[in-house]
């Protein structure tokens, strides 16, 4: 897998997650697990698996969050392990519960089995920041 590779089909899974989400699970490895720990008085956090799990997330996340655009700074690829770190900031992101707005920093880590599918996906938030969107 080349890093252009892997960049694709982060792109083409970012892109269809919230639009076609069986094209999107096309893209995922049977033993695919998505984790995103946040504060406790954040109801979306924790460790999804499958895309039975991704959908569990999907659901709680769309219940209490407005995802703002997400913008990718760089992408960096190692093509010996299959894992791509992707700094960036998620612009405008917004509680439902409280209508506070945040822009949220974040590296997400991405690792990719030898077909090409991804296996993984770590989200490393700005917790301070989006936690605040939360605080009553």
């Amino acid at each position: 897998m080349t890093k252009q590779q892997a960049i694709d089909t982060v792109n083409r899974f970012m892109g269809l997650l919230l639009t076609d989400f069986p094209e999107c699970a096309k893209l995922m490895a049977d033993d695919f697990a998505w984790e995103n720990f946040l504060p406790a008085h954040i109801p979306f956090g924790g460790r999804y698996e499958g895309a039975a799990g991704l959908q569990k997330y999907l659901a709680q996340l769309a219940e209490t969050w407005v995802i703002g655009e997400v913008v990718f700074h760089d992408f960096i690829f190692d093509p010996e392990t299959r894992r791509m770190t992707a700094p960036g900031v998620e612009k405008n992101g917004k509680s439902v519960v409280t209508g506070r707005v945040c822009d949220m920093a974040f590296v997400w880590e991405f690792r990719f089995a030898e077909d090409g599918k991804l296996t993984y996906l770590r989200e490393y938030n700005d917790t301070a920041a989006i936690g605040g969107t939360f605080d009553s």
